[in-house]
């Protein structure tokens, strides 16, 4: 095919620089949480395998502007206490405006959560993160295991012995990072036609089918049952502009599903 890298030719392989952050947050919502810890990890790679040249990284607790929830502090146990004397995350911009200049992919598990936060205190860095270089290992692992039960990064550690020989704590910003590099390259070892990043990008960004609905009055239905009982609130669905803006995969999922009904008139 053309452009496929040989693996087995004298020609030297692609060298890409691969970011992969997770951030820690006072909550769960992207749009209002704040960072209170930061971990990036900026890894080499010679076509899909790495390269022998030391890794750049950050890893630093951040002092939130506002106290962090006790619910929060639940999920990765960073207090208050911790972040005291911890640099504000308007400190760390130098840094990481340079690990994400030097990269040429970022990739984060749940990737969209990550970068909407970080974009509230640096948005120019986000913009500047072309939507082809954006790796989401969370879709990347439904794509390419789709019919297991759960695609939580915890979850995928145990299925896989992702954690083997890394130290750290579920839910600290760098383990998880190290966690999410791990099963980026695990899912490499089962795609063995794919010997490009671009190419691992494209095909973690291709349409995934939706399962089940996760808005609306049809929250937690089957697709295809929503389908059968109500076929006509599915059509007025597809004629909305923001379904394929918020809602790509559903979208392509419904288009696919209906096609024939509307072709058939059933």
């Amino acid at each position: 095919m053309a452009g496929e890298l040989d693996l087995f030719s004298t020609a030297e392989p692609q060298r890409v620089s691969v970011l992969f952050l997770d951030t820690e947050t006072t909550g769960s919502d992207p749009e209002s949480a704040d960072i209170c810890e930061l971990a990036m990890l900026l890894m080499p790679y010679m076509g899909t395998g790495r390269a022998p040249d030391e890794p750049k990284q950050l890893h630093t607790l951040v002092k939130p502007p506002a106290a962090i929830p006790p619910e929060a502090s639940a999920v990765h146990h960073i207090t208050d206490e911790m972040v005291d004397g911890a640099p504000a995350v308007s400190e760390l911009r130098e840094k990481v405006a340079e690990l994400f200049s030097d990269a040429d992919y970022v990739c984060a598990h749940n990737l969209p959560f990550d970068l909407t936060v970080i974009s509230r205190v640096m948005p120019a860095i986000v913009r500047e993160v072309a939507d082809n270089s954006r790796l989401d290992s969370l879709r990347l692992a439904r794509h390419v295991w789709p019919d297991i039960p759960s695609h939580s990064l915890q979850a995928l550690r145990y299925r896989f012995g992702l954690d083997r020989g890394l130290e750290g704590d579920a839910h600290r910003a760098m383990f998880d990072t190290l966690l999410a590099r791990a099963l980026v390259e695990r899912a490499l070892q089962a795609l063995p036609e794919i010997g490009r990043w671009d190419e691992l990008v494209e095909y973690a960004n291709s349409p995934l089918d939706v399962q089940v609905f996760h808005f609306g009055k049809y929250r937690g239905n089957l697709v295809e049952d929503v389908i059968v009982r109500d076929i006509d609130y599915v059509r007025w669905l597809l004629q909305q502009d923001w379904l394929s803006k918020e809602y790509p995969d559903l979208g392509h999922t419904l288009l696919r599903k209906t096609s024939g009904k509307d072709k058939d008139g059933d």
